[in-house]
């Protein structure tokens, strides 16, 4: 274990900020955060290094292979990607004591990594994941009378989330009665949060009454106190049985003030039947 300064990006300001923290090194956690392309990149990567290691060995005893044209490294090497890959097209072949114990080795080598990197590819295509979108912004407008906070998400895939849950938070800064700043956190109430199936859209609605943190709070109010709102959902994807976990982040400026978002309720011209247009999922209009 060892401890290093990072910077890391915080959820909760337009800033970056430094943070002295225990560095553990965790392999497998990283490797399942890698793009495919990272991943990819790095199989290349691992794949090229272990070859070339081998055709250097190989190399150093030239008469340790057999069927060759010519002792050239290049030789060498890609003999060793037919051990490694297990192709073993017969032209090329160990024909010492070096050569055949190089072959054993590499073998071995061959089949533990293929096999991990194999693991590691299924574990990463059988992770859950959600496509929830989440509007772009958050919005306060009167709803049956009473200022109310709302966001909106949607699930964009064809299959539903069963009972999916959500929750919203406030982050916000305070001073104590000591003259102390520090943040803290409120979890806001919510018209309704939990849903038995999520197939298409949610409104996602905080009435700000007395009971609020944000009651009696304004635009600039919230600006100077750094708020900013967190939402996650989860629930149980139907298709995979697995739970799945969705989050985004509102910064006090995402919050829009005496607006409302646009109906996704549409009538088709023609057949005058009702369908959702998910393309105006962030649209606002006034009041």
């Amino acid at each position: 274990m060892s401890y290093s300064f990072k910077k890391l990006s915080s959820p909760l300001r337009n800033r970056t900020v430094l943070v002295y923290a225990k560095k553990h090194l965790d392999l497998y956690h990283t490797v399942l955060k890698l793009s495919w392309l990272e991943f990819n990149i790095l199989f290349v990567i691992i794949f090229t290094l272990i070859n070339s290691l081998f055709g250097v060995l190989y190399w150093l005893s030239p008469s340790s292979i057999g069927g060759m044209d010519d002792h050239s490294y290049l030789n060498y090497f890609f003999f060793s990607v037919q051990t490694l890959a297990t192709i073993g097209y017969g032209g090329m072949f160990p024909q010492t004591l070096y050569g055949h114990i190089l072959v054993t080795i590499e073998a071995m080598v061959g089949l533990l990594s293929l096999g991990l990197f194999a693991a590691v590819a299924f574990s990463r295509l059988s992770l859950p994941r959600s496509l929830i979108a989440f509007s772009d912004k958050a919005v306060i407008s009167v709803h049956n009378g009473k200022p109310t906070l709302m966001i909106r998400l949607a699930n964009n895939r064809s299959n539903s989330v069963i009972d999916a849950r959500i929750s919203l938070s406030i982050f916000k800064q305070e001073m104590t009665l000591e003259g102390a700043n520090m943040m803290r956190i409120y979890d806001l109430k919510l018209v309704r949060s939990t849903s038995p199936m999520l197939l298409l859209t949610w409104l996602v609605m905080h009435p700000i009454d007395e009971y609020s943190p944000l009651y009696g709070l304004n635009e600039n109010d919230l600006i100077n106190q750094e708020a900013t709102l967190i939402a996650t959902v989860t629930g149980l994807d139907e298709t995979l049985s697995q739970t799945i976990h969705a989050k985004t982040t509102y910064h006090s400026r995402n919050i829009h003030w005496n607006m409302r978002f646009k109906d996704l309720f549409k009538v088709h011209d023609k057949t005058k039947t009702q369908y959702i247009d998910l393309s105006e999922l962030h649209s606002t209009e006034n009041l």
